[in-house]
């Protein structure tokens, strides 16, 4: 620092400060953090309910197959012991039903399940961003069933479901019914 002169010394000084400053708060920030042990808040009734379901995500599409292009109730797999029904309008998924149990219609910017094999990375830019996360503003759409104990959801992209006739939540890993 002897061959810098003394106004750029203050500045480099004054820089290399500021850089352990903020150093020294995100270290202070992420103790702070991790002092809930995992535990989280007290008020954390949704992450409560969620830890008690088993979370199933099933690819719709893949489910329904060819059926997808022939109106009708087409049978789509099993949850519990019971048989869910998809129901299919004009190429697009317009109800399913588990027997007993309503859907809830949800709908998320995240890709919830394997919907073409990965995910897809694209060239947004000149930069690599993959579909999942960045700039994909389509929802996917889901139909989801919970008995208590299971708590399963076909999703499907918008393309293949008749979402204007109906009201969509936004999706959470972390519901309270």
């Amino acid at each position: 620092m002897k061959n810098i002169p003394k106004p750029r010394r203050l500045i480099s000084l004054f820089t290399m400060l500021l850089a352990c400053a903020g150093v020294m708060a995100a270290g202070d920030i992420a103790v702070a953090r991790n002092n809930d042990q995992g535990k989280g808040p007290s008020d954390n009734k949704g992450q409560q309910q969620a830890a008690k379901h088993k979370h199933n995500d099933k690819n719709g599409h893949d489910a329904l197959g060819e059926k997808l292009k022939q109106n009708g109730k087409h049978d789509v797999g099993k949850f519990g012991n019971r048989t869910v029904m998809a129901e299919v309008q004009n190429g697009k998924v317009k109800n399913m039903s588990a027997s007993d149990l309503p859907a809830k219609r949800v709908k998320s910017k995240m890709k919830m399940a394997s919907l073409d094999g990965g995910i897809i990375p694209v060239a947004a830019g000149g930069g690599f961003q993959l579909a999942q996360y960045g700039g994909y503003t389509d929802y996917y759409y889901g139909f989801c069933f919970d008995d208590g104990y299971d708590f399963t959801c076909y999703w499907y992209l918008a393309s293949e479901v008749n979402y204007l006739d109906y009201t969509w939540e936004d999706y959470s890993p972390y519901y309270n019914y």
